[in-house]
């Protein structure tokens, strides 16, 4: 059930006055704590009679409490705007389709790799998309919690793709924030976060990466403490993004693997189960162990280009399924390649 946060006076209820004056009286006007008592418990705090008091909840539940749906409905687009997900583009088609359209609104998405591996590459890009984006167009708050942030490649983006919205400064809608200690990260995420989403300011919240505080603060005799943190704080960033319907993309860094069984990764994504509970969507990005093979790629717009080769893996997503794709970096941002059509 979902229920609106109202008080009793401010419905238009078809009740006898008398039975709102009483309400008042005894100081029982939230609607929520009205339909959770008892009939015989309003009745003593009200000394209204058993039948005014069930007209008053009958009449109360059904301005207060909103029609259920089905999966059907929320399909169709029929269903209340906070069910409806939207799908933020990745600015590539092909990195696109293996994700089911690009970046789910409403969850957590975690981006990991190997240092240098395009997870920033890819943030930044995802914060001008949002900008570009039909149906819901909209700034980005971007965290920044380890290295300088990389100012000079957003300009680049951003040159290379203004075209698209000549009227605006795309580096206008992009708010960034340099984060060095938890108590930043924490008043930047409960204080300045959501006066940012209140206003209607911003549509994607971008944290590079969620793992550095967490391990440097943090040593192996602190597991209890650092999950109990990493949960309060996956909390917040999951209410954030539910309530306003965005995008959260956290940039995850990367451990060895020590025993991978044949077949599997060298490195799995920092800060163990605890953090992959928190989390809906995992997208991977590697640097690939040989070069050999691309040769059945399509790779006819990298003539003019020295790309950086990558691949992107869908690891789990609960709109798209296991997949990879080979990508590359150039100085447009990060893009997928096609297989060539045999």
């Amino acid at each position: 059930m979902h229920y609106q946060n109202e008080e009793i006076y401010k419905f238009n209820l078809d009740l006898n006055p008398k039975i709102i004056t009483a309400l008042k009286k005894a100081m029982l006007t939230d609607c929520r704590l009205i339909l959770s008592l008892s009939n015989p418990d309003i009745q003593r705090l009200t000394s209204l009679s058993l039948t005014e008091v069930s007209a008053l909840k009958d009449s109360l539940a059904e301005k207060y409490i909103l029609k259920p749906f089905n999966v059907l409905d929320i399909l169709n687009n029929k269903a209340d705007s906070s069910l409806q997900h939207w799908k933020l583009s990745s600015f590539c088609k092909v990195i696109d389709i293996s994700l089911r359209g690009g970046f789910l609104s409403g969850l957590i998405t975690e981006i990991s790799g190997e240092s240098a591996c395009g997870k920033t590459q890819l943030c930044l890009q995802l914060c001008i998309s949002v900008q570009l984006n039909n149906e819901h167009p909209g700034g980005a708050v971007y965290i920044c919690t380890e290295d300088a942030f990389p100012s000079k490649r957003l300009q680049q983006l951003i040159q290379c793709h203004s075209s698209k919205l000549p009227s605006c400064n795309l580096g206008d809608n992009i708010f960034i924030e340099h984060v060095a200690d938890f108590e930043t990260l924490e008043f930047c995420v409960n204080k300045k976060l959501p006066t940012l989403l209140k206003r209607g300011l911003v549509q994607l919240i971008v944290i590079d990466s969620v793992a550095a505080l967490f391990r440097c603060h943090y040593d192996h005799t602190q597991t209890v403490e650092r999950a109990k943190h990493l949960t309060k704080f996956a909390s917040v960033l999951r209410h954030l993004a539910f309530q306003y319907n965005i995008p959260v993309i956290c940039v995850n860094q990367v451990s060895a693997n020590l025993s991978p069984p044949s077949g599997q990764s060298l490195v799995i994504p920092a800060l163990g189960l605890t953090w992959s509970n928190q989390i809906t969507s995992r997208i991977m990005l590697c640097k690939p162990y040989f070069t050999q093979g691309l040769e059945h790629l399509d790779t006819k717009s990298l003539k003019n280009n020295e790309p950086t080769h990558r691949k992107l893996r869908v690891i789990f997503a609960p709109h798209a399924p296991e997949s990879e794709i080979d990508v590359y970096i150039d100085n447009t941002g990060i893009h997928g390649i096609s297989r060539k059509v045999v």
